[in-house]
């Protein structure tokens, strides 16, 4: 295991964490691993670029989006807010049925008018003027095609 690495446990489970890196013990041997989506851990890995999605500030490192988190001693934790690329900010399913333009996964040939580049950790992504981020990549026929990484949320703000 890596300097520095802790422990920590997700519902049953016994995760081992260093720098943007999950491990798991298995089989006489420690595995990098997925990391659940929810855990905390106390320090971001140290190549995680800050970015801002509807507003709020997030943390991404390889794929891995984290979200600060103030406990109730003041402390900050980093929770892991979505992975493989993936950020759903939909509040666990609050509001999930606005209607979405677009869905996680899908693929456009072109990007909608007014979309302006920006990097996450080094790489180049998308950011549509309603919220929506794509990742430019190829289709099986080698054309460049958008695929849908990230979306807007249509919920108010503040109701009050």
């Amino acid at each position: 295991m890596p300097y520095g690495y802790y422990p920590f446990y997700w519902g049953d489970y016994q995760y081992y964490y260093s720098d943007g890196l999950y491990y798991q013990y298995n089989d006489n041997q420690y595995t990098v691993v997925e990391p659940p989506v929810g855990a905390q851990v106390n320090s971001l890995p140290s190549k995680a670029e800050a970015i801002t999605i509807n507003g709020e500030q997030y943390y991404e490192s390889n794929g891995v989006y984290y979200r600060a988190v103030t406990k109730d001693d003041g402390s900050v934790v980093y929770e892991v807010a979505g992975k493989d690329g993936e950020l759903n900010t939909d509040d666990g399913g609050a509001g999930a049925e606005y209607d979405q333009p677009y869905q996680i996964g899908d693929v456009l040939t072109t990007l909608p008018q007014d979309s302006r580049k920006i990097k996450v950790n080094g790489e180049k992504l998308y950011v549509a003027p309603d919220g929506t981020y794509f990742q430019e990549t190829r289709d099986n026929d080698n054309n460049k095609v958008y695929k849908v990484v990230g979306l807007a949320t249509d919920e108010p703000a503040d109701e009050n």
